[in-house]
C-alpha cells in the first residue's frame, strides 16, 4: 500500500494548540464533538472511489476512534472548482452554522499563489476563527502531483500571522515524487486529484500532526492571544472578512429577462439553484450593493453554446467584465467566480448583468448564481453595532400562559414539551397582554414584567404607535376533541356590546392534523331568515359547513364567519388582542354538569350571510420558498408570515414589533439559540435579525 510504514510529517507551522487541546479534552469526557472540512474538489471527495474513503472522512475516523466516548459528527463542506473568496462567503452557511467544534481549511490548489487570494484566504480564516463557537482550526495545503504547484507561500504567510498549525502536502508527499519514492501516477490520475491511495496519503499526513497534539494533550498551552482570544491586526487590506453572498431569496434587483430559479437546493453541492437565468440578447439584471469588493458567481457549461453576458460596476461600460458561460475544460460545469471591482470606494454601487451575445442553438441559458460583496466598511458598521449594546433593544422572551379547557388535550407537552397543567390543556397563549393571560418577560433587563406593563411603560418598544393596548395575540390550540361552533363580533358591535373590547379577527396555520381532517368555516344559510330559523330550530347537520384541510395550510377567519376546530387538529393562531366568543352550538355536553352557555341572539346579529365559498376559506402554505418571509395575510388588524429557515437567513426589522414563533426545528436568531416551542418579540428598530439552523417560524405585526 501506498505510503504504508512511512511517518509523514507535514507541519510547517506548529501554531498555538490550545483550542485543538480543549476540542480532544472534550471529546475525551464524551462530550459531543463536530468535525468540519472545508475545501474544493480534494475535500468533496473527488475521484476516491466512496465518500468514506475521502481524506476529510479518514479524518473523521481517527476522531472517532480515539475518543470512542464521545459522539463525533462529520460535516463535509467540500465544493469542487471553488476557492478561499467564496469559502469566506459560505463558510457561516456551510459550516460555522452547525457550530463544529473542529475546522479544518485547505483551498491551496483552488487558490493562486497570488497577494489577492492571501487576503481572500486571510478573510476566510478570520471569519472562521472568531465565530461564537470558537472552533479549533487547523489549516492543510493540498498540491498538484504533477508540478509541485499550489498557493503554500500566501497561505503560510497567515498561519504565522494567527499563530495556526498548518500542515503541507507539499512538504510531506511532494518531495517524495521528487526523489522518486513516490510515483505520481499512484496517488493521482490526473495529477490534481487524489486516488485512493492519495487520499489516505492526505489523511496519514494530517493524522500524524493530530496524534502529536494527542500526545501533549494535557500540557498546558495559553490561549494564542491573550484574554478573550481577539485576533490581532490583519495582514493584507482584509475586505473579505465579512462577505456575504446574494442570491434570488435574500436580494433585491430589476430584472428584464432575467428569471428567478426557484426550485430548491438539495445539499451544498446542488450548486446551480437560487440564482437568476437568462437566455436573450438584452436581458438584463441590475442590482445596488454596498461595500468595496463585487463578485459575479456564475456557471460556465461544459454543454455549449451558451449565452455571454457582460457585467458593469455603477456604469463604467469601459471597465465591464465577460461572463463566458462557456466552458474549455471537459470535467463539469464549473462555479466560476468573476472579480468585477476589488478595492473600490466605500459605499453603495450599482452592478448591471446584460446578456451581450446569444446562439440559435444554445443549449442551456446563461445562470447568474449569485453576486459576493464584501468590504471593510459593512465590518465596522456590523462590529461597531454589536458593541454599543447601549443603544440596541433586547429581544424579548417570554413566558406562555396555559389554558385547561373541556376539548383540550396533552400534546402541547407531548410535542413542545411545555410544562402545562393537565392532559385537558387546550391552549397555549404564548404571546399575550390580555388581562386573562398576560404573558411574563422571562429574561434580560425587562425578566419579570408583563407584556401589558411593558407596552404601557416603554412603548419606545413598540414603535409607541398610539393603541390603547398591545394589540395582537399569539396562541397555540391544542384540540383533542372538537371546540363549540362559533363566531367572533367585530370591533363596533364588540365595543358597544362587549364593554369596549376589541372585536376578534384571526387566522390559522395548521400544525398537525389527521389525514382526514376537517375545519367547520361559514355556514349553509342563504339569508339571514334561513340563518335565524337553522340556529333556533337546531337544525346543525343542515347549517354547519366542512372544508378539509391538511397540515400546512392557512386560514383566515374574519368577524362573522361561523367556524371551529375539530379534534385532533393543532394550530398556531393569530388574533386581535381579545377574548370574546360567542357560541353558537356545543354539541349539547355538560361542564361541571351544566350545559355551557350560548350566545344564540348576539350569534344572530353578528354571522355574515351569505358565507364566503369554500375556495376562498383555505390557503395552502406547505411548500412556499425557504428562507424567505413569505407573507400568509395583510388584514387591517395584521400582517402574518411563514419563514422555513435552512440556511442562514438576514432579515431587516423595520415593523413597530415583530413576533415570531418557532413551532417546527431549532436554530439561533442573533446567536441566541431558539427551539420548538419559543416565542419572542423584536421590538422597533431592532434592525437587522441573522436567523440560522434548521427551523420554521411564524412571524407577525401590524400592518
Amino acid at each position: 500500500m501506498v505510503g504504508c510504514g512511512r511517518d509523514y510529517q507535514g507541519m510547517i507551522n506548529r501554531g498555538n494548540w490550545h483550542r485543538l487541546k480543549e476540542c480532544m479534552k472534550k471529546a475525551r469526557r464524551g462530550e459531543k464533538i463536530i468535525t468540519g472540512f472545508l475545501g474544493g474538489s480534494i475535500t468533496q471527495g473527488s475521484l476516491s472511489s466512496g465518500p468514506e474513503l475521502c481524506y476529510a472522512y479518514l479524518v473523521f475516523q481517527w476522531w472517532r476512534e480515539k475518543f470512542p466516548l464521545a459522539e463525533i459528527e462529520f460535516i463535509n463542506g467540500g465544493i469542487g472548482g471553488t476557492t478561499s473568496q467564496f469559502g469566506a462567503a459560505r463558510v457561516k452557511g456551510h459550516i460555522l452554522k452547525y457550530k463544529p467544534d473542529f475546522v479544518l481549511i485547505e483551498f491551496a490548489v483552488n487558490d493562486e499563489n497570488t497577494e489577492f487570494f492571501q487576503e481572500t484566504y486571510e478573510g476566510l480564516v478570520r471569519k472562521t476563527y472568531m465565530d461564537k463557537c470558537k472552533p479549533a482550526l487547523m489549516l492543510m495545503n493540498n498540491v498538484r502531483y504533477d508540478n509541485g504547484i499550489n498557493a503554500e507561500q500566501q497561505h503560510l504567510k497567515v498561519a504565522q500571522a494567527y499563530e495556526l498549525p498548518m500542515v503541507s502536502m507539499k512538504s510531506a508527499i511532494w518531495p517524495e515524487i521528487m526523489w522518486g519514492r513516490l510515483k505520481e501516477a499512484e496517488l493521482s490520475p490526473d495529477g490534481l486529484h487524489p486516488n485512493d491511495a492519495g487520499h489516505r496519503l492526505v489523511a496519514q499526513v494530517i493524522i500524524s500532526f493530530l496524534e502529536q497534539v494527542y500526545a501533549e494533550m494535557d500540557k498546558e498551552e495559553t490561549l494564542a492571544f491573550g484574554e478573550g482570544d481577539r485576533l490581532p491586526a490583519p495582514i493584507t487590506a482584509n475586505a473579505y472578512e465579512n462577505a456575504i453572498r446574494y442570491q434570488n431569496f435574500n436580494s433585491e434587483s430589476k430584472a428584464e429577462g432575467f428569471l428567478e430559479d426557484l426550485s430548491s437546493q438539495n445539499g451544498i453541492t446542488d450548486i446551480f439553484k437560487r440564482g437568476w437565468t437568462a437566455s436573450r440578447k438584452g436581458d438584463k439584471i441590475r442590482f445596488e450593493v454596498e461595500g468595496t469588493e463585487i463578485a459575479v458567481q456564475y456557471r460556465k457549461s461544459v454543454n455549449k453554446p451558451v449565452p455571454v453576458a457582460r457585467a458593469v460596476v455603477d456604469g463604467r461600460e469601459d471597465q465591464g467584465v465577460i461572463l463566458d458561460g462557456n466552458f474549455e475544460e471537459d470535467w463539469g460545469d464549473s462555479l466560476h467566480i468573476d472579480t468585477i471591482a476589488r478595492h473600490a470606494q466605500e459605499g453603495k454601487h450599482t452592478v448591471e448583468i446584460e446578456i451581450v451575445e446569444s446562439h440559435e442553438n444554445d443549449v442551456a441559458p446563461f445562470y447568474l448564481v449569485s453576486l459576493i460583496v464584501s468590504g471593510n466598511e459593512n465590518k465596522n458598521n456590523i462590529l461597531k453595532n454589536m458593541e454599543d449594546k447601549d443603544k440596541m433593544k433586547p429581544i424579548l422572551f417570554l413566558n406562555p400562559v396555559f389554558k385547561e379547557t373541556i376539548w383540550g388535550g396533552s400534546k402541547l407537552r407531548e410535542q413542545y414539551g411545555y410544562d402545562i397543567p393537565s392532559d385537558t390543556t387546550g391552549e397555549c397563549w404564548a404571546v399575550s397582554a390580555h388581562p386573562n393571560g398576560d404573558c411574563v418577560v422571562k429574561e434580560g433587563e425587562y425578566q419579570g414584567m408583563t407584556l401589558s406593563e411593558l407596552w404601557e411603560k416603554n412603548p419606545e418598544l413598540f414603535g409607541s404607535c398610539g393603541l390603547d393596548r398591545f394589540p395582537l395575540l399569539t396562541k397555540i390550540i391544542d384540540a383533542r376533541e372538537n371546540l363549540s361552533i362559533q363566531v367572533h363580533p367585530n370591533d363596533a358591535y364588540a365595543g358597544e356590546h362587549e364593554n369596549g373590547s376589541l372585536g376578534k379577527t384571526e387566522c390559522w396555520y395548521i400544525l398537525d392534523c389527521p389525514e382526514d381532517a376537517a375545519l367547520i368555516i361559514g355556514h349553509n344559510a342563504g339569508t339571514e331568515k334561513e340563518l335565524e330559523e337553522m340556529i333556533r330550530q337546531g337544525k346543525w347537520t343542515e347549517f354547519i359547513r366542512e372544508i378539509p384541510v391538511k397540515k400546512g395550510d392557512f386560514i383566515q377567519i374574519d368577524p362573522g364567519t361561523v367556524h371551529a376546530i375539530k379534534g385532533g387538529i393543532m394550530l398556531l393562531e393569530t388574533q386581535q388582542n381579545s377574548d370574546i366568543t360567542y357560541r353558537v352550538y356545543d354539541y349539547d355536553r355538560l361542564s361541571d354538569g351544566k350545559p355551557r352557555q350560548l350566545h344564540i341572539q348576539q350569534s344572530i346579529d353578528v354571522i355574515t350571510v351569505p358565507a364566503l365559498s369554500p375556495e376562498d376559506s383555505v390557503k395552502e402554505a406547505a411548500n412556499l420558498p425557504a428562507n424567505v418571509m413569505n407573507e400568509l395575510i395583510s388584514c387591517d388588524y395584521y400582517k402574518v408570515w411563514k419563514l422555513d429557515v435552512t440556511e442562514p437567513v438576514s432579515i431587516e426589522q423595520t415593523h413597530p414589533f415583530l413576533i415570531m414563533s418557532v413551532v417546527e426545528g431549532e436554530g439561533c436568531v442573533n446567536g441566541r439559540k431558539i427551539e420548538k416551542g419559543e416565542h419572542f418579540i423584536l421590538p422597533d428598530g431592532f434592525g437587522k435579525v441573522e436567523l440560522e439552523g434548521n427551523m420554521q417560524l411564524i412571524a407577525s405585526s401590524i400592518k
